[in-house]
């Protein structure tokens, strides 16, 4: 399954760089992959697409990280999104 995640995290740059550092090392939890990330430009945010075999390993990634807050919203794939909306055929 697919998720977006929005992390917001203090603008302060002493926690900015500190994320930073932590993020080059970080090892995924099994079961999770960052299939794209992008960080706000402003600062403060930073937004995640993960593919995750189970809720639990994005469990696991937010507690890592306890100095963000994150909104996760669960997303389909462009490729499936049409047949995800279209009503279902009737008998």
């Amino acid at each position: 399954m697919h998720y977006i995640a929005i992390a917001t995290f203090s603008r302060d740059n002493k926690t900015a760089q500190e994320i930073l550092l932590r993020r080059r090392n970080y090892v995924y939890p099994a079961g999770l992959k960052n299939a794209q990330s992008f960080t706000d430009v402003q600062g403060g945010r930073a937004v995640i697409l993960f593919e995750a075999d189970t809720a639990e390993s994005i469990q696991r990634y937010t507690a890592d990280w306890p100095e963000l807050t994150f909104d996760i919203f669960p997303v389909v794939p462009s490729e499936k999104a049409w047949e995800a909306y279209q009503p279902e055929p009737r008998p």
